[in-house]
Formats: structure tokens, C-alpha cells, sequence
């Protein structure tokens, strides 16, 4: 089988995003034969401007699937795709405003364009109120071993006795909300504790993070089903977090990882001084395999969609 992926290379200078090479990765050690067309371009204009070479790429090839990654990826993909008999399965990746334009449209995409559509999380499907699979992307644990904790600070340049709270995506973006982590670690009044941002980094680096880490934050105001709370769960990391996408499933059950019922930084504070207090390595990386969010067993889930 052929497979096609299509997702956005804007972050990733003209490459996938990390999660999105790792399950192209994944469905290839299963077997598959892949191809990528990472889009680059910004708005409806720079999408656009993929068309020809994308629409090109589709006919040459003639995959059996086109598996697009975001909903705008998915709209190019259907156009690119036109008349021919490739399957076409989109992946959303995030949620939607409430009644949002956007949402119409993807409801419209779901029923009449799209082949197979797929969420990351039972609150996108209930937005979208469509039977559709749930499939969070996978980890693969092979890329996230257990480091030692003082060998992992050693690499990444912390002290050996300080407080670390890490936050693993680019504080610029505004929908990461990286000031209200930054209030948060402030109401601790504890000097000792440091945020620390962490971005553009390979995944090596970022293993040694996360096991060098007293906890993770992240502060999102939307997503899915996030795939650096999954990764920090890999390598046992505590974690406090907002409660966006399926992090309350994902994380539930899990000692040492604490779901903000609000985005008030006061509450942030609370748990974060809770995790910090906590002292230990969690079970996180022992739930990820409870719950079948391995690489491998998703790339199958995958597979039996693309052949169904």
C-alpha cells in the first residue's frame, strides 16, 4: 500500500513536525511505502500556491491513500486529489471555537469530502457530533528511554540541586500561553525554581529535558491531543497542565500529574507547588503502554482505517 502524507512544514524548515514524522515513520517499519509532501506557505494564498506541485506528485504516484494532517492540509489534499480513486483521511489535529465558520466547514468536509476523518480526542468529536475514530498520536518509546536524572542535568546544563520547571514549546506563540506559566512560577515567590522554555530542539535533547525536569507545564488554551504531555508521561516527568484536549484521560490515575480545572495562574501556583513537592518520577510512561499509545499500535489502528 501507498500512502501519501501531507502536512504543514511551516514550523519545521520545509520538514514535518516531529509527531507527524514519527508516525510516517511508524506506518513505514510497518510495511508501508510512504511519501511526503511537506506544504510551505501561510495562509489561503500559500496553500494554495501547493496545488500544481502537489496535484502532480498525486498523479505520478498515484497513492492509495492520502493521509492529510490538519484541516487545511486536508481541504489542499481534496483539491490535489480530484478524480482519482485515492482514499482520502484527514487528521484533526486540534478543536474549534464553539459554532466557529471553521467548524461548519469541517462538519461539511466530514460528510461530503473527506473519505475517513479522524480526532485526536473524544471533545473534538463531540464538537464536531460525527461518529468518528479517536486515535491520539502514539509515542514511539524507543525515542524516549529513561535517563538517569543527574546524567540528563548534566547535559542539559542544570544544577544539580536546583528546582527546573520546563515548558516545551515556543513561547511566542500566543496560544501556548507562556505568560501565564510565567505568573504561575512567580506566585511561588521561591527563587529556587526556574522556568525553563524549550524549543527547536531535536528529540535527544528533549528526552534529556524531561528527564532532567522537576515538572513540565504547559498552559495550552487549545489543543487535541498533545503530544509533549504524552512524551513527558514517556520519560515520568510530573506534569501540570490545562485542562485542553484529552490530557484528563490521558494523564488520570497517573500520581505526580495535575490537571488545572481553570487558566487562572493562581491555580497553576497550587499544583505546581504540588508537583514540585512531589519529589518523584511518575508512572506516566507505564499508563502511555496501558492505554496502547505506543507507535506501533497506532500505525495498526491506522492501517485498518486505510484499508476499510
Amino acid at each position: 500500500m501507498k500512502v501519501l502524507f501531507v502536512a504543514s512544514g511551516n514550523k519545521s524548515h520545509g520538514q514535518f513536525n516531529a509527531f507527524v514524522q514519527s508516525q510516517f515513520d511508524s506506518l513505514q517499519k510497518e510495511g508501508l511505502d510512504m511519501l511526503a509532501y511537506p506544504v510551505v506557505g501561510r495562509g489561503w494564498r500559500g496553500y494554495l500556491g501547493n496545488f500544481r506541485k502537489l496535484r502532480r506528485l498525486i498523479l505520478k504516484e498515484k497513492p492509495d491513500v492520502v493521509h492529510a494532517h490538519y484541516s487545511s492540509c486536508g481541504y489542499l489534499a481534496a483539491l490535489a486529489a480530484m478524480g482519482q480513486k485515492t482514499k482520502k483521511v484527514v487528521s484533526i489535529l486540534g478543536s474549534f471555537p464553539t459554532e466557529s465558520r471553521k467548524l461548519k466547514f469541517v462538519r461539511f468536509c466530514v460528510d461530503h469530502v473527506w473519505h475517513a476523518t479522524i480526532v485526536k480526542s473524544e471533545r473534538t468529536r463531540a464538537q464536531l457530533d460525527r461518529d468518528l475514530p479517536v486515535i491520539p498520536n502514539g509515542v514511539d518509546l524507543s525515542l524516549f528511554p529513561l535517563v538517569d536524572r543527574e546524567k540528563a542535568r548534566d547535559a542539559v546544563g542544570f544544577d544539580k540541586d536546583g528546582k527546573y520547571v520546563i515548558f516545551v514549546s515556543n513561547p511566542s506563540r500566543p496560544e501556548k500561553q507562556f505568560s501565564l506559566a510565567e505568573e504561575a512560577v512567580r506566585m511561588l515567590h521561591d527563587d529556587s525554581v526556574h522556568l525553563v522554555p524549550v524549543f527547536d530542539k531535536p528529540h535527544r535533547e528533549i528526552v534529556d529535558y524531561m528527564c532532567a525536569a522537576d515538572v513540565l507545564i504547559m498552559t495550552s488554551a487549545n489543543e487535541g491531543s498533545p503530544n509533549v504531555i504524552k512524551e513527558a508521561m514517556a520519560c515520568n516527568c510530573p506534569i501540570v497542565v490545562t485542562d485542553v484536549g484529552d490530557v484528563r484521560w490521558v494523564t488520570e490515575g497517573v500520581d505526580g500529574t495535575y490537571v488545572s480545572n481553570t487558566f487562572k495562574p493562581e491555580e497553576l501556583a497550587v499544583l505546581l507547588k504540588k508537583a514540585l513537592e512531589f519529589g518523584a518520577r511518575t508512572q506516566g510512561r507505564k499508563r502511555i503502554v496501558d492505554l496502547g499509545l505506543t507507535s506501533d499500535l497506532v500505525a495498526q489502528k491506522l492501517i485498518r482505517i486505510y484499508t476499510a
